[in-house]
């Protein structure tokens, strides 16, 4: 093998190893927030969840915390939870869409119907473009809270 069939072999295994290391839909997983995914399927088929990522209720701060400015890190810090910014609603939606994918609840994607961030809490509503099968009511029921494990 020449030494440049080595290097593009080399270069292309490293490109895929990048390409899979930013898939879209996984921000703030490695955070220490928990990933949930809430369905309901309603009477007339539509199927409705909100996904979330937020703290666990034994890490919350019940104390009041008032910013006055100034730089913050980008890490979970004293406070914990995750640095919101101008790309926080794209990531939030990116990893809701992963989610619903990936678990088998929406097939045909979402519309977002609301959503909210804040440092320990993330959250975005939707509803699945496609109605509920019979399939999907057997598998997912009519209302219940997932965890989400990749």
């Amino acid at each position: 093998m020449s030494r440049v069939t080595i290097l593009s072999a080399v270069l292309v295994s490293f490109c895929g190893f990048l390409a899979a290391c930013s898939t879209p839909g996984r921000s703030y997983t490695d955070s220490k927030l928990v990933e949930t995914l809430e369905i309901e399927i309603m009477p007339n088929t539509s199927k409705m969840f909100v996904y979330r990522l937020r703290m666990p209720e034994d890490r919350m701060n019940n104390g009041v915390h008032i910013d006055r400015g100034g730089f913050h890190g980008g890490g979970d810090g004293e406070r914990g939870g995750v640095l919101i910014n101008s790309s926080t609603p794209k990531r939030l939606t990116e990893n809701a869409g992963y989610v619903v994918e990936h678990m088998g609840y929406c097939r045909e994607g979402f519309l977002e119907l609301d959503s909210s961030a804040s440092p320990s809490n993330l959250w975005l509503k939707g509803e699945c473009k496609e109605g509920a099968t019979e399939d999907d009511k057997k598998k997912f029921g009519v209302k219940q809270t997932l965890p989400v494990h990749f």
